[in-house]
């Protein structure tokens, strides 16, 4: 939760993984431990309901994860994926608690393992006592989640593609993130779209993509639609340095680049500093061209200095 400062990185990823324990699969660290010959169950169906000692130790790893001990919930997961190595949510929960601890890579493929499960569920022919996988959306969306957060922008767009069409209809969550990835790889009138539909699900509450889709809306030319729905955001987080950052772009960008400043310096000098710093601008927050070309011309007249 936002606490003291504003962070749109780590809030897209912790909305995006609101959507896991939904689906009992929820997000972190470490790779699988190595499975012990004696320990696997031999079961050729890809399991969606763990079964025996699989069963007690990921409901109890569930009840850690609930109470927000993730370490120690990873470690039952562990267990859990090397005892029975073909439940599709040991997979998924292990990647889950890896994504919490931040470690990325390690819960990229632990996903994907869990992708791959499911997938192999969908093909086996359900009957009595035989589930089939029916959160392969899901998943999508917690890899291309993570995929945004690490680096992989093609691949994240991929899976987020794929978790809308699974989906099957218009769902908040997929299409925030889902508009981020096709801002990242350039396809702003799209993301527009997707964050428009996005904001229409959740206009009762402010939330803070609302600013990413305000900065989209200044790259394609809508100067106008987008200051107003920044001034939406401003009213909810006055103080965030993003927004008054995003703020003063704004009022440059609408002719009065002496307000622009003002609103610039009213950022505290050392949050500030991160404005003219080009790494932070284009890896950390990644704004758009046009919203970083504005804020440049704030920048320079105030003495930062430029990030691009």
């Amino acid at each position: 939760p936002v606490t003291n400062g504003w962070s749109l990185q780590r809030l897209s990823r912790r909305d995006a993984f609101l959507s896991i324990a939904t689906a009992g699969a929820t997000l972190v660290d470490g790779l699988p431990l190595p499975a012990i010959a004696d320990d696997i169950t031999t079961i050729d169906q890809v399991q969606v309901v763990a079964t025996g000692d699989a069963k007690k130790l990921f409901n109890e790893g569930r009840a850690l994860e609930m109470q927000g001990n993730m370490m120690a919930a990873q470690r039952l997961y562990k267990k859990v994926t090397a005892v029975s190595p073909r439940f599709v949510y040991g997979w998924s929960n292990l990647g889950n608690t890896q994504v919490a601890l931040g470690t990325l890579d390690p819960a990229d493929e632990s996903y994907t393992t869990a992708i791959d499960l499911c997938k192999e569920s969908l093909q086996q022919e359900a009957g009595i006592g035989v589930r089939q996988c029916s959160d392969l959306y899901l998943l999508f969306l917690n890899r291309g989640c993570l995929r945004l957060n690490n680096g992989q922008p093609k691949q994240a767009l991929s899976d987020l593609l794929q978790a809308d069409v699974l989906r099957g209809r218009p769902d908040a969550i997929v299409l925030q993130n889902l508009a981020r990835a096709k801002e990242l790889n350039g396809q702003y009138s799209s993301a527009d779209r997707d964050y428009t539909v996005a904001i229409s699900m959740t206009a009762n509450e402010v939330n803070p993509f609302w600013l990413r889709s305000a900065l989209v809306k200044l790259q394609i030319g809508d100067i106008k639609g987008g200051y107003d729905l920044l001034k939406r955001v401003e009213n909810r987080f006055p103080e965030a340095p993003e927004v008054r950052a995003a703020s003063s772009v704004f009022l440059t960008a609408s002719g009065d680049q002496t307000a622009g400043q003002q609103k610039f310096l009213e950022i505290p000098d050392r949050q500030r500093a991160n404005y003219s710093d080009e790494s932070y601008m284009t890896n950390t927050i990644s704004w758009p061209p046009a919203a970083l070309s504005t804020l440049s011309k704030v920048t320079t007249a105030v003495g930062d200095g430029s990030a691009i």
